[in-house]
């Protein structure tokens, strides 16, 4: 198993091509581009002890989190994404995996970004029940209620987001991690700030996205 190998690979089938499509390169394995309406599109390389694999994601950047990381939530490995194939790539061939990965983010993948990774595509997506459709299985309730609540909050439709977030609110259990009930507590106050101030809502949200921005170092 040489990881130099498959790096070196990566950057080279990669690196020029998804610099056309608008992504710059965080890490060997890492590519990331923020869209003029601020959601980060997320193409991640994995590699691991029995192969390698990759996996692509949307995060809204304009989404009041209770963590600052790079998030996959809103995605799936591409070998699993609308269509189940293999796991991992196998390291006894790596150009092979490598094409077949490009292939596939050409295929699904580079398609899926431009048609819902827009805040109006993120409220379409989880809306119309595509979430099942495409096998997004660590996309659970939680955040899609969380990423729905803000893309309307962002799109203009602050009454439907507040309801949303509200019902996002009452998914946390009193019992839940303490961290958990601190962010709930921050949901209640930034909403009850919209709810009284709905004309200072773009304002908040900038200040949201301008956050997010600053600890992804983006």
């Amino acid at each position: 198993m040489d990881k130099k190998l498959i790096k070196k690979l990566i950057k080279n089938e990669f690196g020029e091509f998804l610099h056309t499509e608008g992504f710059v390169s965080k890490s060997e394995t890492l590519f990331l581009k923020v869209t003029p309406d601020n959601v980060l599109h997320i193409i991640n390389f994995d590699l691991g002890s029995i192969g390698f694999t990759c996996a692509i994601a949307m995060q809204p950047l304009y989404t009041f989190e209770h963590t600052k990381v790079v998030s996959l939530s809103m995605g799936e490995r591409l070998s699993r994404f609308r269509i189940v194939q293999k796991e991992w790539w196998s390291y006894d061939e790596p150009e092979k995996g490598v094409s077949e990965i490009k292939e596939l983010l050409i295929k699904n993948g580079l398609p899926w970004f431009e048609q819902y990774g827009t805040p109006f595509g993120i409220v379409e997506f989880i809306a119309t029940g595509k979430v099942k459709e495409y096998g997004l299985k660590l996309f659970d309730s939680f955040h899609q209620k969380q990423y729905l609540g803000f893309s309307l909050l962002y799109t203009g439709r602050i009454d439907e987001g507040i309801k949303c977030i509200y019902e996002l609110i009452s998914e946390i259990s009193d019992t839940a991690a303490e961290f958990i009930l601190t962010y709930k507590g921050q949901l209640v106050d930034l909403i009850t700030q919209i709810k009284n101030q709905p004309d200072k809502t773009l304002i908040i949200i900038d200040d949201i996205v301008k956050e997010n921005k600053r600890c992804l170092k983006i």
